[in-house]
């Protein structure tokens, strides 16, 4: 297999896809990290804040290996990447896009969002670019530690009585539909392009089926209701998402955007005037 140590050995068409997808899971766990964060004095038991924090950290963590990635490969400096883009710009999963309002969907975006990061990461595993390859290992195995958490809390709400089992199911609902407009149609050039490189070790539909099936399964065993259907022994949404108006580089159908007071958290541009060495 030919491998690239850097992205001056793809193609333009290579280097494009890439760079997109990069920037899209970056954006996804910029905005994981803040959720976590903000929830690590918010949950129902004090291990849950511990492990809320801890999750914070890593996705933190992962963002700041993607950003390094992004500048030293691409050219995208700091600034560029969070500081000066426009809202309508920003490629993260819609179900973050805004504050979470309840525990519910703190579990929600844990196993449906994080766990599709998982399964896109592993796709990203043995990379033939070297540069990701050489810290995706790191991310998936610190993402199951998330996913631990994930199906624990999942079966807890799940078995806590009919309110708060429906309050996880309509959370559970919402954010898999936004996590599957994310992902995208099952086939689309940039993925294929990412294929045939071998920048992906399977093919984007196999990334969507794996998350689907695994979750299918999941809810399944719990008796819960994320309005998906079985088909053929495979999962789908019972309701499919229409692509006809999707967006390759924001990832979405609609002009959605993050809430500019979740990003006013996130850059350090509001408090410049305190940084070291300034007037």
């Amino acid at each position: 297999m030919t491998t690239f140590k850097s992205a001056s050995e793809l193609t333009p068409p290579q280097r494009e896809a890439l760079q997109a997808l990069l920037l899209a899971l970056a954006d996804t766990k910029l905005l994981l990290g803040f959720h976590y964060g903000e929830w690590t004095f918010g949950t129902p038991a004090l291990e849950a804040s511990v492990a809320a924090c801890s999750m914070s950290q890593d996705e933190f963590g992962h963002l700041r290996l993607l950003h390094a990635c992004l500048t030293s490969q691409f050219g995208m400096s700091p600034q560029d990447l969070l500081e000066r883009r426009a809202l309508n710009t920003f490629a993260n999963v819609p179900s973050l896009d805004q504050a979470l309002s309840s525990w519910a969907d703190f579990v929600a975006i844990n196993l449906l969002t994080d766990g599709a990061m998982t399964a896109l990461l592993s796709a990203l595993q043995r990379s033939a670019f070297e540069p990701v390859s050489n810290f995706m290992d790191k991310m998936v195995a610190e993402e199951k530690h998330h996913l631990r958490n994930a199906q624990g809390w999942t079966r807890s709400l799940a078995a806590a009585g009919a309110q708060t089992k429906a309050s996880l199911e309509a959370s559970g609902q919402r954010v898999l539909r936004a996590t599957c407009e994310w992902l995208g149609p099952q086939t689309h050039e940039a993925a294929s392009v990412l294929v045939s490189a071998g920048i992906l070790n399977t093919t984007w539909q196999q990334v969507q089926q794996n998350f689907l099936d695994w979750i299918g399964a999941f809810a399944v065993e719990l008796g819960l209701n994320f309005n998906l259907k079985e088909e053929s022994r495979h999962w789908q949404l019972r309701e499919a998402v229409n692509f006809t108006n999707w967006n390759p580089k924001t990832r979405r159908c609609a002009a959605t955007q993050p809430e500019e007071k979740l990003l006013y958290h996130l850059r350090g541009s509001k408090n410049a005037m305190f940084k070291l060495g300034e007037a």
